[in-house]
């Protein structure tokens, strides 16, 4: 096998053409008004905004910072825009039953007026009741009606009076309301108690029958004139509802006349008309028959809290179906909640107290919720799925739900609910979903896939530009020339790790050109230019650099151990990747191999002492495998090996070392020496191919960075599966070095080549004989291991015979 040849510098980097940005700035660009790179998104929005049916409702999931939140606003207010605003939601106080609100709904913007409407009548009655029983006309009736029944009842008791005089007794009042006879002396005064007993036994016995007689008559006058008083009660209150009704109902009139098309007004105004009669004294008065802890809260103390209007929801001021996004998805701010309050060691409620919840404001239209956040609120995922599932709005107090309060609270009427509710969510969390709540799936039916990255076409690379112009028309940032679009463009692609593909991180984009455009601003110059990216990019770097520059020391100084000259026996330079999730580096990492006399077991040191994962640990499951089937197939192995990371204190991961950890094991196998100014990545199956990896760019940068500190000679370089060549999009000062012939990179597919390349000789090609060619890597394997075999065979010859004797 011939050895790979480097690759040419065309191959590590894929630049934007000219010609595909022709402008003089990003104010030239028309913005972009639609989604970019996001169709299956889109047509899954489109799909479960469409459907009115119960359960389409949306979860849009992708990675943070790809802008789903903003993207999905878009989507919705254009899609509200082509629906009628929803009504109005007020609840009434119900005379009948105060604990039971009700809920009405109105026309958009009807609430409002109704509530304005009936605020403007209430006060005219706050004016015209008092002033209708404030006049000569009421007074004179009145009157009247007093002094006929006062009339009545002096009559009725100057006729007693008069015949109990005639058989010497005496009516008297004493106590209020009760009269009574008693005997009376010569001067017609009643006769107190001694001058009674004083009286022989025939008098007072006489007296006796006379007062039980009169007594009796007394009682039955008394009763007449309690009758006489409940008339005269009786006219007088119709004597009131008769000015009440001339001073309410022409203002009741008007607004029943207005809202004759919605009888469950009509009711209310009825119920109002007729509680106002019953309770006429709160307007003569001055003063509510409620709790001082509600009317303390009171919206308007003028009106009684009880003939208010509490307007839940009004989408007066709204021309389309409302997008609302509740950045705290608490119970209470979800589904509502019911308000108490505390006056003076008094809790009360009314309903005035109710309070609107997200789905409320959304009803309609569209709420957008976080479902991180909803699902870290006590109770508040429970509330959202019982309001969709019922398909309605049931407001209550927590504590009641929870029965954890014992006080009596209200039962407002429910609100029928009509709202597509979209929640944003990683993979991580659907898929929990999915798998634990079974009501998630009935509920959320439609998900809505954001990608993370697109085709790099030139298509798409005049939509990234207008992206790019939207960005910085948005955020008031300085023009952008075309210099500056394709080096982001050219990064884009590095971030989406594909020549051939771009990054929809919108949140790491919008990083970017800020960055940038406080370069640019620094310099008081007009636009960005690409200087101006390469700087924030560098700047970036140098800010996140801290680990890496004390890494790099490190290797310099040789704390860390890494060789970029020389050949060693059992030795790999491998690469790794370390950082955070907005910045990564590189960096070489020594892996060595041991071997010795055994039984064909891969000791992977990492695994054993728990510092590895379960991938690293699959990789060299794997190699295992490789290095069986190629010389353990019809025999024995006699001999057993360890592979390490050298200097890693904090875990290792991932199979992108397999191929390294191979190549360090032949040599320490066949004792050929690797070459210490090569580094290696990749990950291997069982047959022997080199499969691609992840963070190339950061790789090869890795150990370019360990070489340049130490000095460029020309013959170092990075190995890497020939699959990751379409990812490169490495830094200008790696392109300048390659091109300048002081540093390479090669792209290999079999293990074959990466030992052609780092040990210096043929791997070997099995003979038609089944034997490898002696000069060979395998060849010098083989060797080692039949010399094995062979010692192996003659300790067991030495101990049968030993056994023997």
């Amino acid at each position: 096998m011939r050895t790979p040849k480097s690759l040419p510098l065309s191959k590590l980097y894929k630049a934007c053409r000219a010609k595909d940005f022709n402008f003089e700035d990003t104010r030239q660009i028309p913005p972009l008004d639609t989604f970019i790179g996001q169709q299956r998104a889109e047509e899954a929005l489109q799909f479960g905004t469409a459907v009115n049916r119960k359960g389409y409702n949306i979860f849009a999931v992708g990675h943070a910072g790809l802008g789903k939140r903003t993207m999905i606003r878009r989507f919705l207010e254009k899609r509200a825009e082509q629906m009628e605003p929803p009504s109005d939601w007020l609840y009434l106080h119900d005379f009948a039953n105060s604990r039971k609100p009700w809920a009405v709904r109105l026309p958009c913007g009807l609430g409002k007026v109704f509530k304005e409407d009936l605020q403007e009548l209430l006060l005219d009655l706050k004016q015209a009741i008092p002033a209708a029983f404030d006049n000569e006309g009421f007074f004179e009736r009145a009157e009247k009606i007093k002094d006929h029944f006062a009339d009545q009842q002096s009559t009725a008791l100057k006729a007693l009076s008069q015949e109990g005089g005639e058989l010497g007794l005496k009516l008297i009042l004493q106590t209020p309301g009760g009269y009574s006879f008693v005997p009376a002396d010569e001067e017609d005064q009643p006769m107190d108690a001694g001058e009674f007993a004083k009286l022989d036994d025939a008098t007072r016995k006489d007296f006796r029958e006379k007062i039980e007689d009169m007594e009796k008559k007394l009682r039955l006058s008394l009763r007449a004139l309690a009758q006489l008083e409940k008339e005269s009660r009786q006219e007088q209150l119709r004597l009131n509802e008769e000015v009440t009704d001339d001073a309410i109902q022409e203002g009741l009139q008007v607004l029943k006349d207005k809202y004759l098309d919605y009888p469950r007004i009509q009711q209310y105004l009825e119920a109002l008309y007729q509680d106002i009669q019953d309770n006429v004294t709160i307007f003569l008065e001055d003063e509510d028959d409620e709790s001082e802890a509600v009317a303390s809260v009171s919206p308007d103390k003028r009106i009684p809290t009880r003939y208010q209007v509490n307007l839940l929801v009004s989408h007066a001021d709204r021309e389309m179906a409302p997008v609302i996004e509740e950045a705290l998805p608490t119970h209470n701010n979800i589904v509502g909640h019911v308000e108490n309050v505390t006056y003076q060691g008094t809790v009360a409620t009314d309903f005035s107290l109710i309070r609107p919840g997200a789905l409320h404001r959304a009803n309609g239209g569209f709420l957008v919720l976080d479902a991180e956040r909803l699902l870290s609120q006590p109770y508040a995922w429970e509330g959202l799925k019982l309001a969709l599932r019922t398909g309605s709005l049931r407001i209550d107090t927590l504590e009641r739900q929870l029965s954890l309060s014992g006080s009596v609270s209200l039962e407002p009427e429910p609100i029928p609910l009509d709202c597509t509710v979209a929640l944003l969510g990683d993979y991580e969390l659907l898929h929990a979903l999915q798998e634990q709540d079974s009501e998630f799936v009935e509920l959320f039916k439609v998900v809505a896939e954001f990608e993370t990255e697109m085709p790099r076409t030139s298509p798409n690379q005049k939509l990234y530009a207008r992206l790019i112009a939207s960005m910085a028309s948005r955020e008031a940032l300085l023009p952008f020339a075309p210099s500056a679009v394709m080096r982001i463009v050219e990064e884009a692609a590095r971030m989406a790790e594909h020549q051939d593909k771009l990054s929809l991180n919108a949140a790491d984009l919008n990083h970017l050109l800020r960055e940038a455009d406080y370069i640019a601003t620094r310099e008081l110059l007009p636009k960005v230019e690409a200087e101006h990216i390469r700087e924030a990019l560098a700047s970036r770097r140098r800010r996140a650099g801290r680990y890496p520059e004390h890494v790099l020391e490190s290797i310099r100084d040789d704390f860390i151990m890494i060789s970029t000259s020389g050949n060693k026996i059992g030795q790999v330079n491998g690469l790794t990747v370390v950082g955070s999730h907005d910045f990564l580096h590189g960096q070489p990492s020594r892996i060595t191999a041991r071997v010795h006399y055994g039984h064909g077991e891969v000791l992977d040191i990492e695994r054993s002492v728990h510092m590895g994962g379960s991938m690293h640990s699959k990789g060299v499951m794997i190699l295992t495998g490789y290095l069986c089937g190629l010389f353990g197939a019809e025999d024995s192995l006699p001999l057993d090996a360890s592979i390490v990371f050298e200097q890693s204190y904090g875990g290792v991961d991932g199979d992108s070392a397999s191929l390294g950890e191979l190549i360090c094991l032949f040599s320490a196998m066949a004792e050929v020496p690797v070459a210490q100014n090569l580094a290696v990545t990749g990950s291997i199956n069982q047959l022997g191919e080199v499969q691609p990896i992840g963070g190339v760019n950061e790789k090869i940068e890795g150990f370019f960075e360990v070489c340049q500190a130490r000095g460029l000679t020309g013959d170092q370089g990075v190995i890497i599966p020939k699959q990751n060549t379409a990812q490169l999009m490495l830094r200008e000062e790696v392109r300048e070095a390659v091109e300048a012939g002081q540093f390479n990179i090669w792209a290999v597919s079999q293990v074959e080549e990466a030992i052609q390349l780092m040990l210096g000789i043929p791997a070997g090609k099995l003979s038609s004989t089944g034997k490898w060619p002696k000069n060979t890597l395998y060849g010098k394997i083989a060797a080692r291991l039949d010399r094995l075999r062979e010692k192996d065979s003659d300790s067991k010859e030495s101990d049968k015979a030993g056994s023997s004797t």
